[in-house]
This record gives C-alpha cells, structure tokens and sequence, in this order.
C-alpha cells in the first residue's frame, strides 16, 4: 500500500515537473517573468519527488519507480499551431489551464492525505497540499497581472506596417537619403 501511494505522488509530480517545464519554454519568449516563475514550480515538483525518495527509505518501501523527474524524458501528447506563447489571449488561455491543473494537484493531494492512513507520510502530504494551495494563489496573482490590451510584438506587426512607419518617420522631419542627382 505504502508503494502504491508513493508511486502515485511520484507520477503526478513527474507530469507536474514536466508540464511546468513545457510552460516555462512557451512563455520565454512573451514574458521572462512568467517563464521563469514557471521554471520555479517545476524547481518545486522536483524537490516533491526528492521528499518522497527520503520518506520511502526509512518506510522501507520498494520503490523503484521513484526517480528525479529531471533524468526522465517526457513526450508531450498534445498538438498545438503554435510553440511558443506570442498574445496576450494565449497566455491568459495557458495560466488559466495551468491554475486548473494546480487546482486538481491540491484535490489530488488533499485525497491522498485524507485516505492515506500511513503515519511517516502525513506531515509530507500536508506540506504538499499547502504548496498546492500557495500554487493556485500564486498562479491566480500572475493571471490577474496579464494586461488587457493586445500588444504587437516587435517585428510581427500587421502587414504594411513598415511602409507606413516609413512614412510617419519622414513626415516628422527625420533623414531621408538624398536622390541621386543631388548627389553631384
């Protein structure tokens, strides 16, 4: 029994590291502070698997399947038309899924910890489920901060839209190259 609930946690967190992982890459390039908030929940899903190989030894649980999720490869299953998060409308879509799986990751600890009845795990379980929770605040905090407006990055602007910064710069008086019979 004790494995049993071991391996679970275990695979949750190898998804958890890995979706976090994912997320982190998708939002380098819209905002660097995003990604790299979602580096630092990946960080913590990883100090969860390494708290629950250091509760498994003294449970003297065979627990073979526990294993840094760092060293593991992960394939991501879904498909998607675009890599990286580029708008203001796909991040708040990414948060508000990634808010969603921090909610069923608090259930899914908060379940274990209730029908767990393994004394040595309680205290662990109990710190996961409040790491969950300060997750979805944290997670809920960043959705809250996304601007509202949709912003054009740079160089991804609509199309014409160099021409026309072109001539707006011209109009207020900025260098022009000089025709080529001025030149002589």
């Amino acid at each position: 029994m004790p494995e049993d609930l071991l391996a679970l946690a275990n695979d949750h967190e190898q998804h958890e590291y890995h979706r976090y992982r994912l997320l982190s890459l998708r939002f380098l390039t819209f905002h660097l502070g995003i990604s790299q908030l979602m580096q630092a929940l990946a960080g913590e899903s990883r100090q969860r698997v390494q708290a629950l190989i250091e509760v498994a030894a003294p449970l003297n649980a065979d627990t073979p399947c526990l294993r840094d999720p760092a060293l593991v490869p992960w394939q991501d299953r879904r498909s998607q038309p675009h890599f990286f998060i580029f708008d203001d409308a796909l991040a708040a879509q990414e948060l508000k899924r990634a808010l969603l799986e921090e909610h069923r990751s608090f259930r899914f600890y908060k379940c274990l910890r209730t029908y767990s009845g393994i004394a040595g795990l309680d205290g662990l379980l109990d710190a996961f489920v409040e790491q969950a929770r300060a997750q979805c605040t944290i997670l809920e905090e960043t959705q809250d901060q996304l601007p509202v407006l949709p912003r054009v990055a740079r160089g991804l602007g609509p199309r014409g839209a160099a021409p026309r910064r072109r001539r707006r710069l011209a109009s207020k008086g900025a260098a022009r190259p000089a025709p080529p019979d001025a030149a002589r």
